[in-house]
This record gives structure tokens, C-alpha cells and sequence, in this order.
């Protein structure tokens, strides 16, 4: 029977812990047998589960840096040296930190500009 509008979970909300949604993660997505389910405790499962799931995201992860690497090399091609970046540079995955170069010092113009400003403000 089709679902009812209602009856599907919205997108992010939590879904409640149930037997089905359990069986449905083991056996539709981890690839387990319906047997070998139902001989885990629900400790076991969520043990296997999290190794999994662990795994996938290591998967996607790396599927991801090889995507990034022959982009960036047929990029680079293109290019003449001098405007070549690191890959992490021309090409951040949101996993990585980005790069941030040193902070430089205020100038003493800049620094008499903000002391004028904060005067400006304790006048008030």
C-alpha cells in the first residue's frame, strides 16, 4: 500500500528505534542475512552498525580525495606555474581545516583609528 504523507519521516527529525527500521538498516543497507540479524542482541548490532557505518563514511571520504586529486591535476595542467596552488588550497573538502595565513599586525594608522573609535564610544 503507497504511505500515507504523514506516515514517512521528515528529512532530519529522528525516527523512533524500531525492530523494522533496525532490520531495514541490517539488511537493506549492511548487506546482513535475516538470519544473522536475528541472532544479534542489540548491542551487537549497534556495534556492527557503527563499524559499518564507519567504514562507509571512510569509503565516501576517499572517494571524494581521488575525485579532488584528478580534478585538481587537470586543472593544473591548464595552467601556467607560477598560478598552480596546493590542491588543499585550490580544492577544500569540508573536512579539512582551511589554511589561514599568519594574522599581521595592525599598522600604527590603523591602531590610532581604533583608539579614536573607542574614544568615540566612552564619550556616550
Amino acid at each position: 500500500r503507497p504511505l500515507k504523507k504523514r506516515e514517512t519521516p521528515d528529512e532530519g527529525e529522528p525516527q523512533a528505534v524500531t525492530y523494522e527500521r533496525w532490520f531495514a538498516i541490517a539488511v537493506g543497507q549492511m548487506g546482513l542475512a535475516p538470519e544473522a540479524f536475528e541472532r544479534l542482541t542489540p548491542a551487537e548490532f549497534i556495534y556492527a552498525w557503527l563499524g559499518w557505518a564507519k567504514r562507509e563514511g571512510d569509503r565516501q571520504r576517499q572517494a571524494w580525495e581521488r575525485e579532488r586529486w584528478a580534478v585538481w591535476v587537470a586543472t593544473c595542467i591548464q595552467l601556467d606555474r607560477k598560478d598552480r596552488r596546493p590542491m588543499t588550497e585550490m580544492f577544500p573538502l569540508p573536512w579539512e581545516k582551511p589554511t589561514t595565513s599568519p594574522k599581521q599586525e595592525p599598522t600604527m594608522q590603523e591602531r590610532m583609528e581604533r583608539i579614536e573609535e573607542m574614544k568615540r564610544c566612552i564619550r556616550k
